[in-house]
């Protein structure tokens, strides 16, 4: 188990992240299947966020409807639905150029 850190060692760590730069479709599509379906723990992680994003439920929530909670549960379900999507959708082979004929 990794030991407890701070805000700033938190904020250090992710200004360490490589660049999203150059990262296509496919290896997020690779990536995220492996880290999140490759392994028990990573589907019970897969769960927890789906969970945390309403994803599977509705967004509209209280009686009378509270349009300010709506808006943030939709904020977390849209994040919610983006990774189903990468998880779910291979990319598409994008087209071969082809030679004009003269």
């Amino acid at each position: 188990m990794t030991e407890d850190i701070d805000a700033a060692q938190a904020f250090d760590l992710i200004a360490a992240l490589p660049s999203a730069e150059g990262y296509s479709p496919d290896d997020k599509y690779r990536d995220f299947r492996q880290v999140l379906l490759g392994s028990d723990a990573g589907k019970r992680v897969l769960r927890e966020i789906l969970t945390w994003t309403h994803t599977l439920r509705s967004s509209v929530i209280g009686r009378p409807i509270d349009p300010y909670l709506t808006h943030v549960h939709e904020g977390e379900r849209n994040i919610g639905i983006k990774l189903q999507n990468t998880l779910l959708f291979e990319p598409k082979a994008k087209p071969q150029m082809q030679e004009r004929r003269a």
